[in-house]
This record gives structure tokens, sequence and C-alpha cells, in this order.
């Protein structure tokens, strides 16, 4: 595998190919095509070799070597994550730019990808984006032109990645980042939005605990495992919302439910 692949099409034809190209690590357009660092941002040699197979334009290996990229890059929910040194996503893909941190959600945890794909079951509106982690899943739901978002964490590292990464997107003005303890959160900021989390089942028993018995939108929930998916669902389903849709990825459970 070469640590510089330069795949050879006109733009239009990358774009068309570009959620498969995003997982080779694209790291720059240039007039012949697109370079991409297969081997780059902690990607396994196997897998790549596999994803090179499949590309349908042809390519050649290029020189020199594979940028420094802190994690892979990648495509789900209809949206292009990566970090500042990938190369840009092509017109009309839509996009968010990740600062390198601490917090959940850079490198594509299954739960992060569930989460992404499970977007589309929740109607539009502000969203709260609890536990954020990163800010992924807020910044995805702006860049998606879903609503405006308030992204909270209690990790001070947490906050200020996702922070710098709206800065980072060009989504300041759409997504609100605070520090914040999910179970103090005033109920208006639960009742009436969309409620992504992504978060360990203490954080999904905060949530619940907000006085007030706030009923969100909709809420996306994952992080969990069988058995405590099992539990915070018949929660939510006691405070009115129904089951829209649930899948997983081995042990790990995420779920869909929204307002009747």
């Amino acid at each position: 595998m070469p640590p510089r692949v330069l795949v050879m099409a006109d733009p239009q034809a990358l774009a068309a190919e570009f959620a498969l190209l995003a997982g080779l690590e694209p790291v720059e357009w240039v007039g012949e095509g697109l370079v991409v660092a297969p081997l780059a941002g902690g990607r396994d040699a196997s897998d790549q070799v596999a994803r090179l197979a499949a590309v349908s334009l042809p390519w050649r290996a290029d020189d020199g070597p594979a940028p420094p990229l802190p994690f892979p890059a990648d495509v789900g929910g209809g949206v292009y994550r990566r970090s500042p040194g990938h190369a840009p996503a092509p017109p009309g893909t839509p996009e968010v730019v990740l600062v390198d941190g601490e917090g959940f959600g850079l490198a594509g945890h299954v739960t992060t990808g569930m989460c992404l794909d499970l977007l589309g079951e929740m109607p539009d509106g502000p969203a709260l984006d609890a536990g954020c982690g990163s800010g992924i899943l807020g910044l995805a739901w702006a860049r998606l032109g879903r609503g405006s978002v308030l992204a909270v964490d209690l990790d001070p590292q947490a906050v200020t990645q996702a922070r710098e990464s709206a800065w980072a997107s060009g989504l300041d003005g759409a997504v609100r980042v605070r520090r914040a303890a999910l179970n103090l959160l005033p109920a208006e900021e639960l009742d009436a939005h969309v409620v992504l989390a992504n978060a360990p089942r203490t954080a999904q028993d905060a949530l619940r605990a907000v006085p007030g018995d706030p009923v969100p939108l909709g809420i996306l929930i994952s992080g969990l495992q069988a058995d405590d998916m099992d539990a915070v669902v018949d929660a939510w389903e006691e405070r009115g919302l129904a089951l829209a849709r649930r899948e997983s990825v081995g042990r790990w459970h995420a779920a869909a439910l929204r307002a009747p």
C-alpha cells in the first residue's frame, strides 16, 4: 500500500464516489484529481487495501510521505467529518471539521456512526447535544440545517474542543457550547427540543432527572448495551415518546424515539 495515492478523475466523478474516498483519508485536491493517504489517521492496512480495490476510478501511487493526521475521516449520515489536515469536501457535500482533543466521537466509534445514521428519524427543531464530547452530533445537526444547537458537557476539555470545532466548521453562530451537568439543566432546554445523547447510562439517567419531567420532540440515544438500552427506552416511552427505530452494532445499541 503506497503512503499516498492519486485518484485521477474530474471533480464530478470524484464527488460521486466521495463517500468511499473519504475512508481513504483525502489530503489534497490537485489538478489531476484527489490525493489520499490510506494509512494515515490510524487506519488498518488490510481494510484500506479493500477500500482502494473498491474504487472504480483510475489511480496511481503519488510521491511524498503521508501527512500526520490525528484521526480518520469518514462520511456518516450524509456528513463528511474530518480534521483540519484532511482535504475539504467537494462542493455539495456537507462537512464538519473536528479539532483534535479528548472529547468522545472523533474516530468513528460505532455509536457515533449509528447516531449519525439515525439523525433522519428525528424531527427538525432546536437540539440539545447532551454530553456532547467532541461535538460531532450537534455540528452535524446544524450543518444539515436541521436547527440550532446547544451542546453541553461537564468535561471542560470536551467543551473547549467542541467550541473550537464549531469555529473550525464555521458553525459557531449555530452551535452554542457550554459546561453543564445534565441533571441541572433547566427543563426548557429539553422540552420541545430534539435531544442527542450518545452517552453512558449515568448520563442518560441524569437527563431523565431534570426537574419538571420535560418531554423532548425526539431523543436519539446511544452509548448503551442491550439491557441498559431496554431500560432507557422504556423510561422515555413511559414519558410519552414512541420508538421510531432501534439498531445495534456488536454489543452497542442506538435508538430513536419521537413524540407521537
